[in-house]
């Protein structure tokens, strides 16, 4: 079986690659990638890939031969990706070109990390039969990566995930980290009462991948959300409220007032019916996660 085999994350500096590979170590022989910040990880572990060069991709999967390749690394930011769309074209589709035909060549399953940006949000619940319209660089880099993930590896598998939260890497953290500033520092948190996600814990998206890598004949598409629909600014009162902040900081306000605010989903929340048929898994709600955070916070402060 392949998860027998070596497993290979790329972008383990990352938030979502550091937080997997926390996660999946112990779990699974694993190794990861990652390009200008390197983890404190044993160098058998941590290898740098630059994914703007040809050539490095295939080097490393000949050293290390995963079975499973798991391809975190990106641009993610939607901001960064408008402001410099020629980046995020050559690390979000040519990087992951280079990193499918490497996997192809190697024989390996690839596990293709995608977002809820693929929809333009006009109605949400996203089913995978549902045809894709990126509003903005970052949505169209990712599906245009999805694209070539499916014609060039033929064991592979593509995981949308939707905004996610969680314990931030020595690197980067996720859309909380500036929530905690604004409540700390009691500064007021312009949040959206019109963009809907369905947020998932980041360990909910370990546990699923998890499953994937037990279960080697899912492949195809599938989408991993949490299990509630929610906007930005009932998330920050769900979040005020698990840690004791005051709610007063929270400024709710509407996107659709913001005319300079760049192209967004007003709705990307993902049905996940399929991956709960088939694995039995559904990320838990926002109150579960945000306590689960709570407690990985206190267990790393010693608060």
């Amino acid at each position: 079986m392949k998860t027998a085999a070596k497993i290979l994350i790329t972008g383990i500096s990352g938030f979502l690659g550091w937080n997997l590979f926390d996660y999946l170590a112990g779990r699974f022989p694993i190794s990861g990638t990652y390009n200008r910040h390197r983890p404190q990880l044993p160098p058998e572990r941590a290898f740098r890939l630059d994914l703007g060069d040809p050539e490095a991709a295939g080097e490393i999967f000949r050293q290390l031969s995963p079975g499973v390749i798991i391809h975190c690394a990106a641009v993610t930011s939607p901001a960064a990706c408008l402001a410099d769309p020629e980046l995020a074209r050559e690390v979000n589709v040519a990087g992951t070109e280079r990193v499918a035909r490497a996997a192809a060549a190697a024989g390996a399953r690839m596990i293709y990390i995608s977002t809820d940006r693929v929809f333009d949000g006009k109605r949400g619940d996203y089913r995978e039969a549902d045809p894709p319209n990126p509003l903005g660089s970052y949505g169209r880099s990712k599906l245009a990566g999805e694209n070539l993930v499916r014609e060039i590896v033929p064991d592979h598998l593509v995981l949308r995930l939707p905004l996610m939260y969680g314990p931030p890497s020595p690197f980067s953290g996720s859309f909380v980290e500036f929530m905690r500033e604004g409540f700390g520092g009691k500064t007021a948190l312009n949040l959206f009462t019109d963009q809907f996600r369905t947020p998932l814990y980041v360990e909910d998206a370990g546990r699923g991948i998890e499953l994937i890598l037990k279960h080697p004949e899912m492949t195809g598409l599938y989408h991993l959300g949490g299990s509630e629909r929610i906007d930005r600014a009932e998330f920050g009162y769900r979040m005020a409220e698990v840690f004791n902040c005051d709610p007063a900081v929270i400024n709710p306000v509407r996107m659709a007032d913001q005319p300079h605010y760049p192209p967004t989903p007003p709705d990307a929340s993902l049905n996940s019916d399929r991956f709960f048929r088939e694995t039995g898994f559904r990320g838990r709600g926002v109150n579960e996660g945000l306590r689960a955070l709570k407690t990985a916070t206190r267990r790393k402060t010693g608060n």
